[in-house]
């Protein structure tokens, strides 16, 4: 697996969602991905702004969500946003599974 693709599923992003998202060809995205194509310092940058935003909708989360007062049927289904646009892909899923881990290492030390 590439950097690339590994930072593609961090952010919950399909190949078709990252070219969506990225502005790019589906094409390139799979060569970004198989390691052929050179990943543009642009296309890093914007990765790296989406998951800081995941990364700020999961600590906000984090910080209100109380896992033990949770019906643990819903903890399969936690989901984050950062209220700005709509996170692309699985990005709201991603932050939820961040804060719920967050919350829980939080509760146990």
């Amino acid at each position: 697996m590439t950097t690339f693709k590994a930072a593609l599923d961090i952010c919950g992003l399909s190949q078709t969602e990252a070219a969506s998202f990225l502005r790019v060809s589906l094409g390139s995205i799979k060569k970004m991905c198989a390691g052929i194509q050179t990943v543009p310092p642009g296309i890093w940058s914007e990765l790296a702004s989406l998951y800081q935003r995941i990364e700020d909708a999961a600590d906000f989360a984090a910080s209100n969500l109380e896992p033990g007062l949770i019906d643990q049927r819903a903890l399969s289904n936690v989901q984050a946003d950062d209220g700005a646009d709509p996170l692309p892909g699985h990005g709201a899923d991603v932050a939820g599974a961040m804060a719920l881990l967050l919350s829980i290492a939080d509760t146990d030390e």
